[in-house]
């Protein structure tokens, strides 16, 4: 049984056929998101921290020619992806437990441009984009994406980066309110994305206020 294959009979077995053909109909027919703008300013207050590890747990920052971290298996198939991101000029920052990579950012610090997505974002001096959040499901229960957030901040912040942003989708509201808790705040930008049949569209739009979940009080365990 091929991979994909194999990740296709895990996912009925784990989440039933139901929710799997619901995702399937998602990933290659028709989907329609909405997410948000969220950036953190180099003069705002935010819960950095020291920016220490537990034992067993390491971030790595991997560019250009540098190998890929051996990846777990939920992260093993995006192996192509990630090189020819690594070929494009993005770094990478992969959180790893026990020497294997669980989850991962990459960050862009020139203008991003997916043409597949019909997307664009305009990356200035002294600005970085973050996108591509991912943690494996077994790890989603633990630290290690408060962890990564923090370090990427710390990792960001070395660089003279004066303001991170990124895309988060508002159902993902775990996503959201870890970025929240770390002094992310929205500034006014919708997008939408709109894929039919192998093809997307990203349309941006800007709003006032606040469009996802808000907590008030920091209580998020860092």
């Amino acid at each position: 049984m091929n991979t994909a294959l194999k990740r296709l009979s895990a996912r009925i077995a784990d989440r039933g056929l139901k929710s799997t053909l619901a995702k399937v109909w998602q990933d290659h027919v028709f989907r329609i998101t909405h997410s948000v703008m969220v950036e953190f300013r180099a003069e705002w207050q935010g819960v950095l921290g020291d920016g220490k590890l537990p034992d067993g747990v390491d971030c790595l920052r991997v560019v250009g020619d540098d190998p890929l971290p051996v990846l777990c298996d939920w992260l093993a198939h995006r192996a192509p992806a990630f090189r020819q991101m690594l070929r494009d000029g993005k770094h990478a920052l992969f959180i790893t437990r026990d020497g294997i990579a669980c989850g991962c950012v990459w960050i862009s610090l020139t203008s991003h441009q997916d043409r597949k997505a019909h997307e664009f974002y305009r990356v200035m001096p002294g600005e970085a984009y973050h996108y591509c959040w991912l943690l494996d499901p077994d790890q989603r229960n633990s630290r290690l994406g408060m962890l990564l957030c923090r370090y990427t901040m710390h990792y960001l912040c070395d660089l003279g980066i004066r303001r991170q942003f990124g895309i988060v989708d508002l159902t993902n509201a775990a996503s959201y309110l870890v970025q929240y808790y770390f002094g992310y705040r929205e500034c006014g930008q919708k997008v939408t994305h709109i894929y039919v049949l192998g093809t997307q569209w990203t349309i941006t739009s800007r709003y006032s206020g606040n469009l996802g979940p808000q907590r008030k009080s920091r209580t998020v365990a860092a």
